[in-house]
């Protein structure tokens, strides 16, 4: 168990002064991440999670059940409050109840849902419709009470698309409704000046949210820009995966041109510093713990878990040093 609730630690963030930002992450490695480098909130970005389960585009071909395995995944990796990008919600006001009330189970922080149709697309498409206000409205209002039966604090965020579709007025309009339906803040998509999220931000009742993306269709403002307009939450969905996709395409590419493992070790983080990521030293504290000094000495020739780890280490890398020195002593005959 973590203990504090994950929705009031989120929510005390939201009403601390100043931008808070939202890095959304796509799995439970890229959550880690994301917590290691210090943020106090991790998104969850359906688009990524398309893209790393099932290999395809935002388009609503994850369905809730896949959706909700990965969240559960994510949020038990990491101990920083999780805000789960909900899509739709999967259907109507009754199908926002269950989600909600599962995503609420499994501990997350916050849970956000969008007016668009059902199957949605990633708000950088083209091709968007909404729903009805008023449906929507009630979709709100069944969160809450979902919310409100497994953990009150829990964040409930309100997402329109409105913007590409039925204009500012209506997103203003939208954003009103959403905040006196129970959203704790409105996510707005694609506002295109910064006149437009001044208006926003002085119309609706709660704190604004909105996202970049790289080409996408928010304008680049930065973050000056946006503390001045007094944005409060900002999405950056892609901080992980557009730079891990590109990491990956170098490595392989890399690799296939020149088939020199010695460069592709030099790539990325070590044998050991992925272990570290991963939390290898907690499990070696819970083998210590679980084990008999028989095995473990069976095991490793030692019941103490510095040597064991520093064993462990000194072995691999005394086999890459060795290594590289044959290959250098080769070179120069």
């Amino acid at each position: 168990m973590k203990g504090k609730s994950m929705g009031k630690m989120f929510r005390e963030a939201l009403e601390r002064p100043g931008l808070l930002f939202r890095p959304c992450a796509y799995d439970a490695l890229s959550a880690i991440l994301i917590e290691r480098a210090g943020f106090e909130v991790i998104g969850t970005t359906g688009y990524g999670i398309a893209a790393s389960l099932i290999g395809q585009p935002d388009i609503g071909l994850v369905s809730y059940g896949e959706m909700l395995e990965r969240v559960r995944t994510i949020v038990a990796a990491v101990s920083r409050p999780v805000d789960v990008d909900a899509d739709t919600g999967y259907g109507n006001a009754l199908n926002v109840y269950w989600a909600v009330y599962n995503f609420a189970l499994i501990g997350a922080g916050g849970v956000r849902i969008e007016d668009q149709v059902w199957p949605k697309r990633c708000g950088h498409m083209a091709g968007k419709q909404i729903i009805p206000k008023d449906e929507m409205v009630q979709k709100i209002r069944s969160a809450v009470k979902a919310k409100n039966e497994v953990d009150p604090e829990l964040v409930i965020g309100a997402r329109t698309d409105a913007r590409s579709v039925a204009g500012l007025e209506a997103v203003i309009e939208r954003g009103k409704a959403y905040a006196e339906a129970g959203a704790d803040y409105v996510y707005v998509e694609a506002p295109q000046s910064m006149d437009e999220l001044k208006l926003i931000v002085k119309s609706i009742p709660v704190p604004i949210a909105l996202n970049i993306i790289p080409g996408g269709r928010t304008p680049p403002f930065t973050v000056e820009q946006l503390e001045e307009a007094g944005v409060k939450y900002l999405s950056i969905p892609m901080i992980a995966l557009y730079p891990a996709a590109k990491a990956m395409m170098e490595a392989l590419t890399s690799f296939k041109e020149t088939r020199d493992l010695k460069k592709l070790a030099s790539m990325g983080v070590s044998w050991s510093e992925f272990n570290d990521l991963v939390g290898i030293e907690r499990w070696r504290e819970l083998e210590l713990e679980f084990s008999t000094r028989e095995d473990l000495i069976a095991r490793y020739g030692t019941d103490k878990l510095e040597e064991i780890r520093k064993r462990e280490q000194q072995e691999t890398e005394e086999k890459w040093k060795t290594s590289e020195k044959r290959g250098s002593d080769a070179e120069r005959k």
